[in-house]
């Protein structure tokens, strides 16, 4: 389990950064809680298909946190990562916490609310959980936050979405092939726009732009059910 890599963290001496025992203790025990809360392996249920622990927390959550020590290491100085971790981690337990329909709205705000919850219990003081709170509410599109580790979340996550099987798993996972892919057009530009490291930028813009083409391949072509109509025209 990826849990096991955690502990080499906090005496990774290229860290600049070092993580506590007692943190490492108390992450993985949240990460144990949260992984427990999502669907188990043999659950089917469409709505929540694509959140199944053998799928979700491999393809995105762990993703996300070695993307968050990855994309810290190299871009940015004095961060805690304590803060970024528990960011990433949490980010997205608002799409099982709380949740009452297939609808993923307003999962951010439950998310915030899980994560504070979480951290009470541990024993965390406020100003900490505001911190892990302001990382996750970043990830969202239109949330504007100058906080460094915010930051950091909000480009670590956007890129670990590009460069992964993320948005090909909700394919797979999804009912609707064709909502899917008007879901998928539209996630694409939010989830670029949330990358603000230049260099990130440059990496992933091939990527980006070899999923416009698809999907202006399949907007073409889309609707040709009579095929030859067309196909022979003089």
């Amino acid at each position: 389990m990826w849990l096991v890599s955690i502990s080499k963290i906090a005496y990774n001496p290229s860290m600049k950064t070092h993580l506590e025992p007692t943190f490492v203790e108390n992450f993985k025990t949240a990460y144990t809680s949260l992984y427990n809360l999502h669907p188990q392996v043999e659950e089917e249920d469409f709505r929540f298909r694509y959140l199944r622990v053998d799928w979700f927390f491999p393809n995105h959550i762990n993703n996300l946190l070695k993307e968050i020590l990855k994309v810290g290491g190299k871009y940015y100085t004095d961060i805690d990562y304590q803060v970024c971790l528990f960011a990433g981690l949490f980010h997205d337990a608002g799409l099982v916490y709380k949740r009452e329909s297939a609808d993923a709205l307003g999962h951010e705000n439950r998310s915030v609310e899980y994560a504070q919850n979480e951290l009470h219990k541990i024993g965390y003081e406020t100003d900490f959980i505001e911190k892990v709170s302001e990382c996750i509410k970043a990830t969202e599109p239109d949330y504007i936050s100058e906080l460094p580790e915010a930051l950091l979340v909000r480009n670590a996550d956007a890129y670990a979405h590009i460069i992964s099987m993320h948005f090909f798993g909700k394919a797979n996972f999804t009912a609707d092939i064709h909502k899917f892919i008007k879901w998928f057009d539209e996630k694409l530009e939010t989830t670029y726009i949330k990358v603000s490291i230049p260099e990130l930028k440059k990496e992933i813009e091939p990527l980006v732009k070899s999923y416009k083409l698809m999907i202006a391949n399949y907007k073409e072509n889309r609707g040709e059910l009579d095929f030859f109509s067309d196909f022979f025209v003089d």
